[in-house]
């Protein structure tokens, strides 16, 4: 078999040319080699390359590793100008203990090997603090508890969860200019003093890692090496960073011309620049769309699409998408699949299509030598982009097929050439 300078998919391995030589990545084994022309076909010969190796369940009654989680309110008092769920826009409604109680124990109900539950919302869960406070009395023990916040919370609620051992990730952009151009209060006025002020009680009073959450656009994608450094300065150990896009609020903001997603090429770089980052600090840095890269499958890119977290709404509805929140958004009929009445009551008919957007179902994704590292991207967001579920995001799908192979690469020489 010729190899040539495009990166193909031969078995489980992704496999391409370039002037070090052979680059082999087994998805099985999560090795790479760097090898000659000879050695490839003597692979071949002798068993290698085989098919990758996974069994895939995309439903709920797979229950040995399900989360659960609670979108506790849709009130905010942030006026984020890319919000994906537009949190405080609509109705201000909080979910009630009873019913919160009845998704846990109902969860409970359904024994997986760990209780896994994530605190979040469309809005500000911390608002709901009579709730927090009573589920994590009545079940500290046995659950592991996440929480995403945006900071800006009562300092004496956050040392009561720093005390209840909660894990939380605090949603921040970058120094003061940034944070409060991009992440305002509902009021218009300055958040970052706020959110230092929260991380600050975090880094002297917790002994868990700082965590945080971060939004680029392309005008933060160019400075990213000043907001890596504000990051270092405030104390931060693991950062989850994404592109923005255009969903929710940002719409809006796109269309204003205030920021825009960003490029290609500024993303790339800002995702090269971070791992670089993060290595050279002793940091962790996530990003979404290559969470599976160490975890290939075919099953679908998103964990509440293939049954392996089950979202609950602030009035008891089920969506398949956190960035679906209730029915405000224009998806909303695609994505409910369910709700909560003294029992979870699924919709398996719309559970098993959605579960069924998979690379193997999806025409451009069937022959691409990334498809088990992709996934195929959040099915809602090239929905919005493209308009159908099927269809990929064009964002994404050029991120992957690039960054990909810099990656592989990076794991034999050791670092990352362009």
């Amino acid at each position: 078999m010729k190899i040539d300078h495009n990166p193909t998919l031969i078995g489980d391995s992704i496999v391409f040319k370039d002037k070090e030589g052979i680059f082999i990545y087994s998805q099985n084994r999560k090795k790479v080699v760097l090898v000659n022309d000879f050695i490839v076909q003597e692979l071949q010969e002798k068993g290698f390359l085989l098919p990758l190796s996974e069994k895939f369940e995309n439903s709920f009654d797979n229950k040995k590793s399900l989360n659960l989680m609670l979108l506790l309110s849709n009130k905010c008092i942030m006026g984020c100008r890319y919000c994906y769920a537009n949190g405080g826009a609509t109705n201000n409604q909080m979910m009630s203990f009873e019913l919160a109680e009845m998704a846990v124990e109902q969860y409970i109900s359904m024994k997986p090997d760990r209780l896994r539950i994530n605190l979040f919302g469309g809005g500000e869960p911390t608002l709901n603090i009579d709730v927090i406070r009573k589920l994590i009395d009545k079940y500290q023990n046995s659950v592991h508890w996440i929480l995403t916040t945006s900071g800006v919370i009562s300092q004496s609620f956050l040392r009561w969860l720093i005390n209840r051992n909660v894990n939380i990730t605090f949603s921040i952009d970058g120094p003061s200019f940034i944070q409060n151009k991009l992440r305002p209060l509902q009021n218009g006025k300055r958040s970052s003093h706020i959110v230092e002020r929260s991380i600050n009680i975090w880094k002297s009073e917790s002994r868990k890692p700082l965590s945080i959450r971060t939004t680029l656009t392309n005008e933060t994608s160019i400075i990213i090496r000043d907001i890596l450094e504000y990051f270092n300065q405030i104390g931060v150990d693991s950062i989850h960073i994404e592109p923005l896009y255009n969903i929710g609020r940002a719409i809006v903001s796109v269309k204003e011309e205030l920021f825009q997603r960003p490029t290609l090429d500024n993303w790339i770089n800002a995702v090269i620049i971070a791992l670089k980052w993060a290595q050279n600090n002793k940091k962790r840095v996530r990003i979404g769309e290559l969470i599976y890269f160490l975890n290939p499958g075919a099953s679908s890119y998103c964990s509440p699409m293939r049954g392996k977290t089950i979202i609950v709404n602030y009035s008891g509805e089920i969506t398949a998408c956190s960035e679906v929140v209730d029915d405000n958004n224009e998806n909303w009929k695609l994505f409910h699949i369910g709700n909560l009445n003294s029992k979870f009551n699924f919709d398996n008919k719309k559970i098993k299509f959605l579960a069924n957007r998979t690379v193997d179902n999806m025409e451009f994704c069937k022959n691409c030598f990334a498809k088990y590292l992709c996934r195929g991207g959040c099915a809602h967001k090239a929905l919005m982009e493209t308009g159908d579920l099927f269809l990929q995001s064009s964002f994404h799908c050029g991120f992957m097929k690039r960054i990909i192979p810099l990656l592989i690469k990076r794991m034999i020489i050791g670092e990352y050439k362009f």
